[in-house]
């Protein structure tokens, strides 16, 4: 099964793009079909469950997961974690208390389940937290001794400070010294002492300069401060340490925890990207059928987040007519049609909403055997046609309603007259065998001849005579013509040569062209009395939605009317119970909070109704959601923009999009492509904890760069990493040659500001991508 060449590998590309970590990109561009319906109707309710957080504004990240497993490999060795891993730790708690957050007041299924699943992050980065600053330095009152040992440090180094300044400034000290500063020299305060005069001076010599012109001397006044102050700085690093091992053996006893809440991250990141990308492509619900494929208004996925214009088309097979055979002219969207169809299926196994209207269905589809492009294969010595035999050879194996056989061009690369006859006997065969078909072909031959007991339904794509273009309008029951002849003409071939093509068709083709006005006229007709069946069902569904608005509205003002009622109701249940009598209380009490307790399940049963539906229901909604400064898509650019005003009087909102000023509707805009991270406003929004957010790591992207520009540029993000004090750096060169590559790991061996560096594992994006690690 050759699904490239049905476009799958671009579809998951796209679902890849709104991924937050390599580890779900990995895992989508590896999506498998399901094994069986339930689960494939599970992940669509999950999508659809997601969704409703994504339109919310607050799709959550999962960074932490592209920095989980070395910290996480040490954690399971019980071994004492360093700063930068522990900070990697807490930026893993941190989206784990955002997760449960966006999902905590979403009452849909999926996300309950996740909330249930996730750990209560809360304690470890309580615990973290109190150690560690956000950058991931240690606090200096991490405890009650390294706080002590830090303020003793300081007035230590202020004592020798104070000591040296005044030995700077006495003038007696004039000749001796060789500059007014004081500086270090193997972690102890010196002087700057000119050679040959340090004799005039009591104290201990630490080093001297490279010129050999100046020595750096401890006053003999200053020793026994500098000593203590270097025995205070051991017994910090000693707290320091116990206090690391402390921290690392309580997040060891976490590690199971830890795993467990990895794995939703992993699944949630990837059920968010779905959702995402579902959201893109307006997918729709659908019913798993056992002998019906039925897509209303399908279109190609793609073609809809081109952001272009797409003719839906709606296709309907069964067990009596279970093979499509579409024909018609070239570039008049067969192939495109194929493909949509086949990627419904695709998509429907896969368990992701289908880009097509809702009341569609599907078989679930266990083969899929996909004829489409050239099968030529040098390597087995197949031609273009022997490879495509072997694709129609393998798909006459497959039997049943659970297989769709997708051909395009089916025996069109040979001899006409042979290749209809090969194409017939393969058709038949997949009507014999039971299975469902779609079938392109410009053979003459194959558009007539089948019997109305036959499986066999022709199709076409509706092609204008007048304007001589494609409608891309599909027409079923209708064969389609090639209208080679007709092209001629419309092209200005010369009337002499379309005669003579006239005198060498056969007598039957010639009788079947003279007929061809009477087919467009019907086939006029057609679009006709379907495009006013269009209007009256887009009416229809107007008018659906309003009352469907209405009834949300009144479903909210009844929860708001209930939920005052509970208030007021709760108010004076408390006041009865403070009045109540010492002998009566308990009783009282008992009864009164049995009904209290009772009275929120009646409001919270009445209010699911309106909970499945979008939280967006209104321009109010829409302002709460997304205030100005939120990221949004913005379909009729087919790119994102940021949001500028809240929705006026007409509900239309001011867009600011690549330097293009609009103003739309706020019923038009969808979720932002990059969504903006929202963990920091998800965290602070929490009850339980509050507390500051790390930096995220820088990164350098070197892609595309000459050698020499792309170290020039890594040369400067080094020193300002450094200036920064910052502890570790992304670079991003890519695979290519390996050229530049190679450079960058060259000099980031040389550089003293690098610590180590290391590839990237396949969660953080592989051997495209370096980590620099950097020292003091």
């Amino acid at each position: 099964m050759e699904l490239s060449h049905l476009d799958w590998s671009e579809i998951l590309k796209h679902i890849q793009s709104f991924a937050t970590s390599g580890a779900g990109k990995i895992s989508i561009s590896q999506l498998e079909a399901f094994d069986n319906e339930a689960s494939a109707e599970k992940s669509i309710s999950n999508i659809f469950d997601a969704s409703q957080i994504v339109l919310a504004g607050t799709r959550p990240h999962m960074e932490s997961l592209d920095l989980y497993e070395p910290w996480f490999t040490r954690i399971k060795k019980n071994a004492v974690l360093k700063t930068l891993e522990i900070r990697d730790v807490r930026h893993f708690c941190l989206e784990i208390l955002a997760l449960r957050e966006a999902t905590e007041k979403i009452q849909n299924k999926y996300c309950q389940q996740v909330h249930a699943s996730l750990m209560d992050a809360s304690e470890p980065l309580s615990a973290i937290d109190q150690i560690l600053t956000p950058r991931g330095e240690i606090r200096s009152d991490a405890s009650e001794t390294l706080y002590r040992l830090f303020n003793e440090k300081e007035n230590l180094a202020r004592q020798v400070q104070n000591t040296l300044d005044k030995l700077v400034n006495d003038h007696q000290m004039t000749n001796l010294l060789q500059d007014k500063y004081v500086t270090t020299r193997e972690g102890r305060w010196v002087l700057p002492i000119r050679s040959g005069m340090q004799h005039y001076m009591p104290g201990v010599i630490h080093g001297s300069s490279q010129t050999k012109q100046t020595v750096f001397m401890e006053p003999e006044a200053i020793i026994p401060t500098n000593n203590r102050l270097r025995q205070v700085e051991v017994e910090i690093e000693d707290e320091i340490e116990r206090l690391l091992v402390e921290l690392s053996k309580y997040l060891y006893g976490l590690s199971h925890q830890f795993a467990l809440a990895k794995v939703v991250l992993e699944e949630a990141d990837i059920v968010f990207a779905k959702a995402q990308w579902n959201l893109r492509i307006e997918g729709k619900a659908f019913k798993f059928s056992k002998d019906n494929i039925v897509l209303k208004e399908v279109k190609h996925p793609l073609l809809v987040l081109s952001g272009k214009p797409v003719v839906a088309n709606t296709v309907n097979l069964n067990n009596e007519k279970s093979i499509l055979l579409l024909s018609g002219p070239n570039a008049g969207g067969k192939t495109v049609l194929l493909k949509s169809i086949g990627l419904a299926a695709q998509m429907a196994r896969c368990g992701l909403p289908l880009c097509a209207e809702e009341g569609s269905e599907l078989p679930f589809f266990k083969n899929i055997q996909v004829g489409i492009g050239d099968q030529q294969n040098v390597g087995a010595e197949l031609s273009t046609f022997a490879g495509h035999l072997k694709v129609l050879e393998e798909a006459s194996r497959l039997k049943n309603k659970e297989s769709l056989v997708l051909v395009d061009e089916i025996c069109g690369s040979t001899d006409p007259e042979e290749g209809s006859a090969l194409a017939r006997s393969f058709i038949e065969t997949f009507s014999h065998n039971q299975i469902f078909a779609v079938i392109t072909s410009h053979l003459g031959p194959l558009k007539v001849g089948w019997k109305p007991e036959d499986k066999v339904l022709n199709g076409s794509l509706e092609y204008d005579a007048k304007s001589g273009r494609p409608t891309y309008q599909f027409l079923q029951g209708i064969p389609g013509d090639s209208l080679a002849i007709q092209t001629a003409k419309r092209v200005g071939v010369t009337k002499d040569i379309i005669e003579r093509a006239m005198q060498l068709l056969t007598p039957e083709m010639r009788v079947r062209l003279s007929g061809l006005e009477e087919i467009e006229q019907m086939k006029s007709d057609i679009q006709v009395l379907r495009e006013h069946l269009k209007k009256e069902t887009q009416k229809a569904k107007f008018e659906r939605e309003k009352y469907e608005k209405l009834l949300q509205k009144f479903e909210k003002e009844k929860e708001d009317a209930l939920q005052k009622v509970l208030r007021q109701s709760e108010r004076k249940i408390d006041d009865l119970i403070s009045q109540a009598k010492v002998d009566q209380t308990f009783k009282r009490h008992t009864a009164l909070q049995e009904i209290k307790t009772q009275m929120p399940e009646i409001v919270k049963s009445k209010a699911g109704i309106s909970s499945q539906q979008s939280l967006i229901q209104s321009p109010e909604d829409f302002a709460a959601h997304f205030p100005p400064g939120s990221k949004v898509f913005v379909p009729s650019l087919n790119q994102d923009g940021l949001i500028q005003s809240a929705p006026n009087s007409r509900g239309e909102v001011q867009i600011l999009s690549n330097s293009l000023r609009l103003t739309v509707s706020w019923a038009d805009l969808k979720p932002a492509h990059k969504s903006h991270n929202p963990t920091a406003d998800l965290v602070r929004r929490s009850s339980n904890v509050t507390i500051a957010l790390q930096e995220a790591d820088k990164t350098v992207d070197l892609r595309g760069m000459t050698v020499e520009d792309a170290l020039s540029q890594l040369e400067i993000q080094l020193d300002n990493s450094a200036i920064h004090k910052e502890d570790r750096i992304k670079i991003i060169h890519g695979h290519g040659t390996e050229t530049l590559k190679k450079a960058v790991r060259t000099y980031l061996y040389r550089s003293v500001y690098v610590k180590k560096w290391k590839a990237g594992s396949p969660e953080q994006g592989g051997d495209g991508v370096t980590w620099a690690e950097l020292g003091d």
